[in-house]
């Protein structure tokens, strides 16, 4: 089982895969039998929502196991820290389940390598032709600068983020690019420590430390936070958000359109590169795609039910 919302009808002998750590897709860590994701996965939950995970065998990015006569490897998904694709490889067929992808290079990850399949199993959060994203330098120079616009005018730029991925992204923007410090909800915080654990490098203060509230009181920095904080947001502070809805959220919102999944080309460049025999279409914009596929690549597509993406004002 991949990825399930609920375990009331996963049979005791399953083993369950969860492909990364957002909470759309972290239901699997409540089955009582046998887990599977990487390490970095597991951490990023057990720091969000400090959740005793049982049962538990991990799978690392290019590593497989076997079960009887079927092989499953796990592949870079380039979502988030962690996050995985599963190639699963029978006697017949190919199945590659991607999960939630990014098939460009960021601050923090390595962009989703395509993988030859029989089947894909693919999603689709923006899988609209509505959604083309500018250049990744283009969004991180446009947060920059309204930043530093932001604090010439004496007031805190309070980015909304989601708490995990997106987040330690926007630290490491300002990190490398400015010489700002950079705040953060405690909530963030634990995830923060396991990317600076994995390999990346970042630097910022909790709000709740002595130095964070210090210079949240009398420095120039930027406060990130999740994005339905409120309560924690004075008069001192301007409020954008990152994320990718930035092109169909209305105007009078300050957004950018920094979001960690493929966008319409992408998804589109990815599907034909995988080279499938049949392809089903999951989430969000999944009939656009599907259609999409059909007409640009001569597909044989399919759009299957699935539970609501989330919104920008719920929390991951």
């Amino acid at each position: 089982m991949i990825d399930p919302s609920t375990t009331r009808r996963i049979p005791k002998t399953a083993r369950v895969l969860v492909s990364h750590a957002h909470g759309d897709h972290t239901g699997g860590f409540r089955y009582r039998g046998l887990k599977q994701s990487t390490p970095q996965t597991r951490d990023i939950h057990r720091a969000l929502h400090d959740h005793r995970i049982s049962n538990f065998r991990a799978l690392d990015i290019n590593n497989h196991f076997v079960v009887d006569d079927i092989r499953v490897k796990a592949l870079d998904a380039g979502h988030m820290l962690g996050s995985a694709q599963f190639l699963i490889e029978t006697p017949n067929k190919s199945i590659l389940y991607t999960g939630d992808i990014n098939c460009i290079d960021t601050l923090t990850t390595k962009a989703a390598e395509p993988e030859h399949c029989d089947i894909l199993v693919i999603e689709a959060t923006y899988g609209s032709p509505q959604y083309r994203f500018p250049s990744r330098e283009t969004v991180y120079a446009e947060i920059v600068e309204w930043a530093v616009d932001t604090i010439k005018q004496g007031r805190i730029p309070c980015l909304h983020v989601y708490a995990a991925g997106k987040a330690q992204e926007v630290v490491r923007l300002f990190n490398v690019y400015t010489h700002l410090p950079v705040i953060v909800n405690p909530r963030l915080d634990g995830v923060n420590e396991t990317y600076h654990r994995s390999g990346v490098p970042l630097d910022w203060f909790s709000s709740d430390s002595r130095d964070g509230k210090t210079i949240l009181e009398k420095d120039p920095c930027v406060y990130l936070t999740t994005p339905s904080d409120r309560a924690h947001i004075g008069r001192r502070f301007s409020r954008a958000y990152a994320t990718g809805w930035a092109l169909s959220l209305h105007s009078r919102i300050t957004a950018f359109p920094l979001s960690s999944h493929a966008d319409f080309d992408q998804l589109i460049s990815f599907v034909k590169a995988c080279d499938p025999e049949q392809v089903f279409v999951f989430t969000g914009f999944a009939e656009d795609l599907r259609r999409a596929l059909g007409s640009k690549l001569g597909l044989d597509a399919r759009a299957v039910p699935s539970y609501l993406q989330r919104t920008l004002a719920e929390d991951y």
